[in-house]
This record gives C-alpha cells, structure tokens and sequence, in this order.
C-alpha cells in the first residue's frame, strides 16, 4: 500500500511511474497498482534462480526504461535492486525500508548500511525503524535539508478524507447483520496471518473477555500461513464460535469494516510504522496495541487508544475490556485519534515531505 501511495503522489505531480516487480505478486496488490496509472512489470522471477540472474535480469530492465530515479522498496533481496541500479548507471537512487532492525542481527544491519551509502537518499517509514538500523533518526524537513545526511525518516500517510467519506456509506447494522454479528461488540484485527503480528496473544487473551463480556466477538481480516494454526487455536481456547474469519478483503472493504468495530487491534510483536492502527485511528476508532517500535508513534499512549508489552495476554486483555465497557473513552480516543492522524500521518503531509525529496535529491549534487 505504500508503493501504491507512493505511485499516487508522484503521478498526480506529473511523474511518469513503472512499478517492477521482480519476484511473486498477488492480483490484488497487481490491480491496485494498475489503477495509479502506473505502468507495471511483472517479472516472475524465482528466488532459488540467484543474486547474478536477478541483477542481470534487473539491468535489462532499467536500461530499457532508463528512468530518471529508481526507487526500490527494501524488501529482502533489497540490496540486490540497488546494486542493480548502480551497475546500470541509473542517475538516482532512492529506497525506503519498512520493518525495524531490532529483529535482525549484525549482518542485515551492515547490508542496509551499505545500501544507504549507495542510494542518493534512503527513506525509513518511522523514527524508530530509522534509528533501529543508523542509531539515530531525522525526521525529513522540507524547509531544511541536510544535504550531507543519506538517510531520513518518512512515515507512511493515510488519506483521512478517503476513510472518512467510505465509513460514512457504510450502513453498519446491515453490515453486522450480513455476518451474523449483530447486536454484538466487535473487536477487529487486521493483517497478514503470521507470528510477528501477534494474533495468537489476541486469542488468548479473548478467553478473558469473552467470559466476562459475553456480547463480544472478533473478526480476523488476513490471512497467511499461520490461519490453520490459529483457526486451531481459537477452537482450543473454546472460542472458535465467536471468531469470524473474514481472510484477505480489498483496501476497500477494510475500511468498510473498521466502521463496524468498537476496538481495532493491532498485536504485532515488532512493527515498522503501524499502518492499520493510523487508519483505524483515521476511521475514528480506539486502538489497542503493543508498545513497540513505529506503533508508539503513532498511537498516544492513554490518548488515543492504549499500549501494552507485546505477548502480554492478560495486559492485552485488561485494556480491551477497560475499552468496551467504557463508551465515552471509546469516542474520545477515536476523536483525538483522528486529530492525530490528521496532523502527524496524512497524506497530504508525506506528499508534501516526499515531493520534496524529490526535488532535492534528484538534481545534480
């Protein structure tokens, strides 16, 4: 969703866009893309085919296209496309990372040190993850540059607008009623099905809250390779009848559903900047999250939703049921929420920021 934000901006200033994509892709993300009005390649490239095919294969398509500016998305391989673009002279390269290092050993953090030398300017979606893998972060400032630095902190943006005008065509009780919720409390989730995002201590914890607060059921918008495993889990922990499983939804329809939650959460184990908690916030709804990396800076700890230690169930569990059954909470956390968003992570403001860098780093230094 970034790429496709990113695509957004940049064309609406007048940029011709090509998204590459060089390994496996999803249809989803693929028409997602194709409506930026980007051009998209698809290379189908497989991993096992190694680092010298992918860079040969990449430089045939940069010397094809010849763009002004490369930008990769440091994903693993991500040093590879950088190394790629150098080798084939490309005449700037940006690139943006999304997880923190705090995870990773000495070895990932030396590549994208690397890497950071070899771009003109490398982007991190959140102080956090800037400083998790520099030591130290900067927030990128349009009106001061610091031309000497190779690295800036850009968080990623949420087009509150966008939200807002989605969750008000929702008609919330037919929604519910549609996926036989109704009457009930809902507790959201929303993201890949994996060990990182912490669903299985959202499980747990819901044992807690479903027994003392007996209106109340989760939904479980994703999906990954971990949903058979947690689908087991969830039926072990006796609650499977109080678990929808809703699997992967377009953007769309995701922000169709926050408007139906009472609590979104977002249990991640680590988190580079925390996307679902901005847009939940952006929907206006309460977030309970765990006190990690790019989360902590997005939410206001006891201001706009609370933050607990990652893999705490009964600390998970206590702030959602200090959050359900306090409404008037609920509606100021989902108000100054929103306030939050509006000033710190909008997309107005990352285009503002990367728009810049752009024109900056892109001229003859």
């Amino acid at each position: 969703m970034h790429t496709v934000n990113l695509a957004q901006v940049l064309i609406h200033a007048g940029y011709r866009i090509t998204i590459c994509c060089y390994y496996g892709h999803d249809d989803f993300m693929v028409s997602k893309c194709e409506n930026t009005g980007a051009n998209l390649i698809l290379m189908n490239l497989k991993p096992s085919g190694g680092v010298l095919r992918l860079i040969r294969k990449l430089r045939i398509v940069f010397c094809e296209i010849n763009p002004d500016v490369v930008h990769v998305q440091y994903i693993a391989p991500g040093l590879i496309p950088i190394i790629a673009a150098k080798l084939s002279g490309m005449k700037k390269v940006f690139a943006t990372v999304h997880q923190p290092g705090r995870p990773y050993g000495w070895k990932p953090k030396l590549l994208i040190r690397i890497a950071a030398q070899l771009c003109d300017a490398f982007f991190c979606n959140s102080k956090s993850v800037e400083k998790s893998w520099f030591g130290h972060s900067q927030v990128f400032d349009p009106n001061k540059v610091d031309s000497k630095r190779k690295h800036f902190t850009v968080c990623n943006g949420v087009d509150v607008e966008r939200i807002e005008r989605i969750g008000k065509e929702v008609d919330k009780e037919k929604m519910k009623n549609l996926l036989g919720i109704g009457g009930k409390m809902v507790i959201g989730v929303v993201g890949r099905l994996r060990k990182e995002k912490g669903q299985a201590t959202l499980l747990e914890s819901m044992k807690t809250v479903i027994r003392e607060l007996m209106d109340v059921v989760l939904i479980v918008i994703g999906d990954g390779p971990d949903r058979p495993y947690l689908e087991g889990m969830a039926k072990k922990c006796g609650i499977d009848s109080r678990v929808k499983w809703l699997g992967l939804r377009d953007h769309d329809e995701v922000l169709r559903l926050y408007s139906i939650m009472d609590v979104v959460v977002v249990p991640s184990l680590f988190e580079g900047f925390g996307l679902t908690a901005a847009e939940a916030m952006a929907a206006g709804k309460p977030v309970v999250a765990s006190d990690v990396d790019g989360i902590r800076e997005v939410i206001e700890k006891d201001a706009t939703g609370f933050l607990v230690p990652p893999g705490d169930i009964q600390a998970l569990g206590n702030a959602l049921k200090k959050l359900l059954i306090d409404h008037e909470r609920r509606e100021a956390f989902g108000i100054r929420g929103k306030e939050r968003v509006l000033r710190y992570f909008s997309i107005q403001q990352f285009e503002t920021q990367i728009l810049s860098a752009y024109q900056h780093f892109s001229r003859n230094q």
